[in-house]
């Protein structure tokens, strides 16, 4: 395995709205060169980097390690039916110690402008544009309109201690603004990046983080002084790509200088004293417009987009009059491609299922890291093996159909959510096979055919059901290391045979809700519980053990 991968500061432009001429585009800051590459080392947990060097060959069609082509991107290109998946960014705001100096937090005018920004945000995600001009990859094809993508953002307010001195893109010594060799504290790519912090800071949720800074002397000119000369337009912003191995790589964005921009276009394009002036409702406007397409654009490298120059409405094109309502089906194709086996996927949030079946109808090999948001169906006497680590949806299930086959070996099979998931159906005469050199380490996994189930077990076919020791179990019994529950689906008991002493036993259902069923002599009262799957809980003697069973 390679101990180095590049990592890619990708600078964009912002557009400008089409409703009325901008004369203020966005500039792009890298001027002098398309990217720049650093050489940054691969840090992988001892439980990664074990998985990836046994069993993760990373042969499968699901996989790329190089740009996506048009040979298998039908394979991650959306649904019309699917459900939507949400991604988490979280917008993090710096002020000085008194709540100014950006936007704040307080003022329905500032935050109205944000919340305006992420609504059109994910208006576009849904309302693409799906007729691309002659210029555009795919001309003349029918492009999807809806990324089935959504973002959860969340709007953070934080102190920052260097507010007054840290320079974010300005520097007075560049005769043209914005300078491209801007300083490392403010490239979210270097090992000196300033807002670094915020990676492993326990106040802030699980997200994206995009930094919107603003130049301290900037900043004091404006409003100090009413000073617009240095009018902080420079409209630059810097991200990351994922990575394909490190799979905790924290992601990251840097906006600078949004606020003062606000403030330029509130004072000076929108100037009430001038002669013919444009109105604020209009110059607000081509603000939320830009920033739109920024956040977009910006995030379309976290998830691996490069620029797509030569497409004029594309959302990746980097000129400040750029529309931004355009993605080709093979980038949409390589948002799910990175949603699913880059460090990208880390950022949805744990319950995005799509509600529909990845097909395998063909003899396959799942030997990648792999996170997945559908059910998975093998059908047509087909057989998957899976040798990696799979991340399901809570909501999934492999659903392993009459004559087909299922086996794991070496895998690792977890839920997103780390607690619950649909398990593995077996119908009709599929076979599942469970080698011992699998990794199942989860209270929650669990298999079944023809409603009889077992947990942990080697074998499982529609004939017979075997526990570790190799003896037949009874129709509706779950076998689970020292325990035994029956009947299971139940419509009003569950019975609980063990050598071991119980203290208590509690019910969880997959939302993690608690239930506090009766319980006595070994027997739990589910009879008011709702239809659908739950958890029981056992406390005793030997410890804690959970089991899935179904309420009918």
């Amino acid at each position: 395995m390679k101990n180095f991968i590049y990592i890619f500061i990708l600078f964009v432009i912002i557009p400008s709205s089409k409703a009325q001429s901008n004369s203020f585009p966005f500039i792009c800051a890298n001027q002098f060169g398309d990217e720049l590459k650093i050489n940054v080392l691969n840090k992988i947990d001892a439980k990664e980097l074990e998985i990836n060097s046994i069993s993760c060959s990373n042969t499968s069609q699901y996989y790329s390690s190089n740009d996506y082509t048009y040979n298998h991107y039908n394979l991650y290109l959306p649904s019309p039916s699917d459900n939507v998946i949400y991604l988490k960014l979280n917008f993090i705001f710096l002020t000085k110690p008194d709540g100014t100096g950006n936007f704040e937090q307080g003022n329905p005018e500032h935050v109205g402008f944000i919340d305006e920004v992420i609504s059109r945000v994910n208006q576009t995600l849904i309302n693409l544009d799906g007729s691309p001009t002659s210029s555009c990859e795919g001309y003349g094809q029918t492009h999807l309109t809806n990324t089935k993508i959504q973002f959860v953002i969340n709007k953070i307010w934080k102190i920052d201690p260097a507010w007054d001195y840290l320079q974010t893109g300005y520097d007075t010594t560049c005769p043209n603004q914005p300078c491209s060799n801007f300083s490392s504290t403010i490239n979210p790519n270097s090992s000196s990046y300033y807002y670094s912090y915020y990676d492993n800071d326990p106040t802030i949720p699980m997200g994206i983080n995009i930094v919107f800074a603003n130049n301290g002397n900037v900043y004091n000119e404006m409003v100090n002084n009413h000073n617009y000369s240095l009018s902080g337009t420079q409209g630059w912003a810097a991200s990351q790509v994922p990575s394909n191995s490190n799979f905790s790589q924290k992601l990251r964005q840097i906006f600078p200088d949004v606020y003062l921009t606000y403030l330029w276009m509130k004072n000076v394009v929108a100037d009430p004293n001038v002669p013919n002036p444009t109105s604020w409702e209009t110059v607000r406007g081509w603000h939320v417009t830009n920033l739109r397409k920024g956040i977009i654009h910006e995030t379309g490298h976290n998830f691996n987009l490069g620029h797509e120059n030569n497409c004029y409405m594309n959302i990746m094109n980097q000129t400040g009059t750029a529309p931004g309502n355009f993605l080709s089906n093979l980038q949409i194709s390589k948002l799910y491609l990175a949603a699913s086996t880059k460090s990208t996927r880390q950022y949805f949030t744990e319950d995005s299922f799509k509600n529909t079946n990845i097909d395998v109808r063909d003899n396959q090999t799942w030997d990648l890291n792999f996170r997945l948001y559908s059910n998975v169906k093998i059908d047509d006497n087909s057989s998957l093996k899976a040798t990696c680590k799979i991340i399901m949806a809570p909501d999934s299930r492999f659903i392993v159909k009459n004559g087909s086959n299922f086996i794991i070996e070496g895998a690792e099979i977890t839920s997103a959510n780390n607690s619950t998931w649909n398990g593995i159906k077996v119908e009709g005469n599929g076979y599942l096979l469970i080698n011992p050199n699998t990794l199942i380490d989860t209270g929650y996994f669990y298999a079944y055919a023809n409603n009889r189930a077992i947990i942990g077990g080697p074998v499982i076919d529609t004939e017979s059901i075997r526990n570790s020791n190799n003896k037949l179990v009874d129709e509706n019994t779950i076998i689970e290391k020292d325990y035994k529950i029956y009947p299971n689906p139940t419509g009003d008991f569950i019975n609980i045979e063990t050598k071991n002493k119980i203290s208590k036993v509690e019910v969880y259902n997959l939302l993690n809700k608690s239930f506090s069923p009766k319980y006595n002599n070994n027997q739990v009262d589910v009879r008011n519980l709702p239809q659908g799957n739950y958890i029981l809980k056992i406390y005793s003697s030997s410890g804690e053990k959970t089991i899935h069973f179904i309420k009918k």
